[in-house]
């Protein structure tokens, strides 16, 4: 365990010298910053990276595989620092983790050490966004498992079963095929002696080792997500070296991962209910599709390949994209007309009939419409009975599929932090009710890779005494990937803790938001210790095409 370094105080303050002991070679190594690889992120990041200069350096962090028994090996992360820009008024460092688990952080100091600077200076959000970059460092990381240097890469031991849509094919079949494969999946990561390693205490440990080795003596930490559940794991660890904390779209820190990642099939068709129908019979003007309970029964009326085609398409984490998912809506129940009408037409002969259908009475959406009508005829034909997802796997020249980075520490994180609770059937007998209760989104519960795990899960620490810890909150009352019941029963669980609700919209993964009423709130908090109330609340922005958009 790594030794205190002392809490309160000021967060630039440098952190006690920790005496020799068996992790001695990981707590006194010294980070060797250097210029980063400008293609190490990706094309995309290199924009960013020119503008920050010499602020913007990399470094290999050598970590224990285990900390417990830390003579048994080393990993290496990668750490991408953007300096502050005033040095003279350093606050500290804030770590970043974006959530997952799986996603590589490294490039999140970039991302926002770049958007904090080019914040206007004309308005106090942007005033307040490019003070922060000036008296913090802004620290991204690869989190064990991810990244180039220790990659969690699996390698599949048989054949994958056909799967189609747990939604809207619920045959015996399909289930059990499910089942084949998350049983292939839990088998090929457990196979690999590395996963054994790959949880969240691990990675709490390793931000505190990034913690000491900066010189702080507090942790100061935007997390997002699955960066939430890191950040409490690491509050309840080491509650003294807790610094400033923003826990942005929570998880339910006081149950499992497993079960609480069912709620966002709740979630998401709570999205299409009160949010994406209403707002489709809003505009009626562009598309035509009647009021929202005719719409939700039209939806429901489409072939089950045409409904998966349609849903696995939408997304469900940004409310400034809700004008393509309606006018995908609008494209699916135009071609399910077409196809009941022209029950043999195969799919050369629907995209003829789509491209002289009426989907909208404005020609331009009408163009639109009839350019998804025809990916959506497309999406049929590749989805179906599809055995290998690019998004977690891929097949090599030889036949053999491994399993990606991404997707391994997702489900090995899961599956060594929590576990599963229950057996087959129980989870056949959620996902069918689930399935029931969220016709449009349900019924993913019953491929569940964490019940073939052998592995004991491990247990979150329990709360420091007094719960006092003055974290900071931040949550979408519509959130799909976090829902805000989870994120009040962690607000619930930390008696000083604050909370941010941004209402009518469901962004997930808010900060930095672009109002000021949540930007500026919390770059108070970051720059000043400033808390809001203990719970606030601030408009949505407008939804695309609505006063005030």
């Amino acid at each position: 365990m790594l030794m205190a370094c002392g809490g309160g105080g000021d967060a630039n303050v440098e952190a006690p010298q920790i005496p020799p002991g068996p992790l001695a070679a990981f707590t006194q190594q010294k980070l060797d910053w250097q210029a980063c690889d400008p293609e190490l992120n990706g094309e995309q990041y290199e924009e960013q990276l020119a503008p920050l200069g010499e602020r913007a350096r990399c470094a290999l962090m050598r970590v224990p595989l285990d900390y417990d028994h830390p003579a048994q090996g080393e990993l290496q992360i990668e750490l991408l620092r953007v300096a502050a820009a005033q040095p003279q008024r350093r606050l500290g460092a804030i770590v970043f983790n974006p959530g997952g688990p799986g996603e590589d952080g490294q490039a999140s100091a970039l991302v926002y050490g770049a958007q904090w600077a080019q914040a206007s200076p004309e308005d106090v959000r942007g005033t307040r966004l490019r003070e922060m970059g000036n008296r913090y460092d802004l620290i991204g990381f690869s989190p064990r498992g991810t990244g180039a240097s220790n990659p969690l890469v699996c390698n599949v031991a048989g054949s994958f079963e056909e799967q189609d849509s747990l939604t809207f094919n619920r045959s015996a079949e399909n289930l059990q095929q499910a089942q084949h494969n998350a049983r292939l999946m839990a088998q090929a990561c457990v196979n690999n002696p590395l996963s054994q390693h790959i949880h969240t205490e691990a990675t709490a440990r390793d931000m505190d080792l990034i913690r000491g080795l900066l010189g702080d003596a507090q942790l100061h930490y935007i997390g997002y997500s699955y960066g939430t559940w890191l950040g409490n794991w690491y509050a309840r660890l080491f509650p003294e070296r807790v610094g400033r904390m923003l826990l942005d779209s929570s998880l339910n820190m006081v149950e499992g991962l497993d079960g609480q990642f069912m709620l966002q099939e709740m979630a998401n068709q709570r999205i299409l209910d009160e949010i994406m129908l209403p707002y489709a019979e809003r505009h009626q003007d562009k598309l035509e599709l009647g009021s929202a309970a005719a719409l939700r029964e039209a939806l429901l009326a489409l072939p089950p390949a045409l409904q998966e085609a349609l849903f696995d398409d939408i997304d469900f984490k940004d409310s400034s994209l809700i004008e393509r998912a309606v006018l995908r809506m609008s494209a699916a129940v135009g071609l399910g007309k077409l196809m009941h009408a022209h029950p043999d037409a195969d799919g050369e002969a629907l995209q003829t009939l789509a491209q002289s259908h009426a989907f909208s009475p404005l020609p331009r959406i009408n163009e639109a419409a009839v350019q998804m009508a025809l990916e959506l005829i497309k999406a049929q034909d590749e989805d179906e009975n599809k055995v290998v997802e690019e998004s977690w796997a891929e097949v090599d020249a030889q036949g053999a599929v491994w399993l990606l980075p991404e997707f391994t520490v997702n489900m090995t994180v899961r599956c060594n932090d929590t576990g599963s609770q229950g057996d087959e059937q129980y989870w056949l007998g959620v996902s069918n009710d689930y399935v029931a209760r969220y016709p449009m989104v349900g019924g993913s519960g019953v491929a569940k890779p964490c019940l073939y795990w052998p592995a004991p899960p491990r247990k979150m620490p329990p709360l420091p005494a007094g719960q006092g810890l003055p974290i900071l909150m931040l949550q979408s009352r519509y959130d799909g990937a976090t829902p805000v019941e989870s994120a009040l029963a962690t607000w619930a669980a930390w008696p000083n803790a604050r909370m941010i609700m941004v209402e009518d919209e469901y962004e997930h993964g808010l900060f930095p938001y672009g109002t000021e009423c949540v930007d500026v709130q919390v770059a108070d908090y970051f720059l000043d210790g400033t808390l809001p109330l203990r719970t606030s609340s601030c408009a949505g922005k407008p939804l695309p095409g609505e006063a005030g958009a």
